[in-house]
């Protein structure tokens, strides 16, 4: 019965995050999991921006569902022939593609994150990126050891400047 109720309760959340994405434009969405590493990290508050097939390229980051679940990669090749519309995508830290994702399941781009307390820009994967989100993926200690370091950084990141802007604006 416990697995049931997780299932509805899953597929509700999913259902109405989908919902949101359509009517509004626009959600904020906590990443999970470790496939984007070290781009995006788990908890990082990602801005989804509804988007078509149409309307996204490679190497944008985007969001697709997939039996019931989102995933959240970059699309590494965008292909359409009159045939056969599809994009290619994959984690950064993952060692394969992704199996292609249909234009009906394209929900949206990745406009925006925010790690930490701070905004940042959609990061690029850059060749030192991608190698170190496959170092991260194979080995599990080092993984561990990245995530409890981003974790420390996450809450005690503010710089002293941050720190000094904070003081000045509570007076």
């Amino acid at each position: 019965m416990q697995q049931t109720t997780t299932t509805s309760r899953d597929q509700l959340r999913h259902n109405l995050a989908a919902e949101v994405l359509r009517t509004a434009g626009s959600f904020r969405l906590a990443a999970f999991g470790y496939s984007m590493l070290p781009t995006l990290w788990p908890g990082d508050l990602l801005t989804v921006q509804a988007q078509s097939f149409d309307q996204v390229q490679a190497p944008d980051i985007v969001l697709f569902t997939r039996d019931s679940r989102f995933f959240i990669h970059r699309i590494l090749q965008k292909v359409e022939a009159p045939s056969e519309r599809r994009l290619i995508t994959r984690g950064d830290a993952l060692p394969d593609a992704d199996v292609p994702v249909s234009p009906e399941e394209v929900l949206g781009k990745i406009v925006g994150v925010r790690q930490g307390r701070r905004d940042v820009p959609v990061p690029v994967c850059s060749r030192p990126r991608r190698w170190l989100g496959l170092a991260l993926t194979y080995s599990v200690r080092l993984r561990s050891m990245a995530l409890r370091w981003n974790t420390w950084r996450a809450r005690n990141g503010s710089t002293k400047s941050e720190l000094a802007a904070e003081r000045i604006s509570l007076g």
